[in-house]
């Protein structure tokens, strides 16, 4: 056995011998790649809701966070709430920016990209006549979101365009968003 200390390469904070190995893992053992995510949701009052995440199950474990982590979100007042949080919607945009951002990072690190900084905008509309169901012809949601990215990279704009690619295609919220995955609600 070797006494020699391992030596972590970390580019752009990624551990990359790490993110190697999990990625050998998950190829030898594809049981281990299912994760469980969950998250608890009280509603407070008006458009005010709480939501906690702590327990979630991975790498063929369960884990429970230190501290758990609450997100109060809540609507404008032009939209009847008392602007105690970032609305749902609101929400669904912080998520799509740091999944798409984190994927992007991510895999720069495997291809040896060094990122000094990333800057996002996160941009989309929305009709309300679709949330208050007052024309059935109007989609509920976003119409459509806008990502766009400012990268500070010594790669060219080729590959920084390929890591965007490759953000959009493999970042988790990003594929729930775009290809419509079921929501299942039922009453307990």
């Amino acid at each position: 056995m070797s006494t020699k200390p391992i030596q972590k390469e970390l580019i752009n904070g990624v551990d990359v011998p790490q993110l190697t190995q999990i990625i050998d893992d998950l190829t030898q053992n594809p049981n281990l790649a299912q994760f469980h995510f969950c998250a608890k949701n009280n509603w407070v009052s008006g458009g005010e809701n709480q939501t906690t995440v702590n327990e979630f199950y991975g790498g063929g474990k369960k884990h429970v966070r230190s501290k758990p982590f609450v997100f109060t979100k809540d609507e404008p007042p032009t939209l009847l709430g008392h602007d105690n949080g970032a609305n749902p919607v609101e929400y669904a945009l912080t998520a799509l920016a740091g999944c798409v951002t984190t994927t992007l990072v991510y895999y720069a690190s495997a291809m040896n990209v060094k990122i000094n900084k990333i800057e996002s905008t996160l941009e989309g509309d929305i009709d309300l006549r679709g949330l208050l169901n007052i024309d059935d012809g109007i989609k509920a949601g976003y119409k459509s979101i806008d990502i766009k990215l400012k990268i500070d990279s010594n790669a060219s704009a080729e590959v920084l365009e390929k890591l965007m690619a490759i953000a959009k295609k493999h970042s988790p919220v990003a594929n729930t968003i775009t290809n419509g995955t079921p929501i299942n609600l039922s009453l307990v």
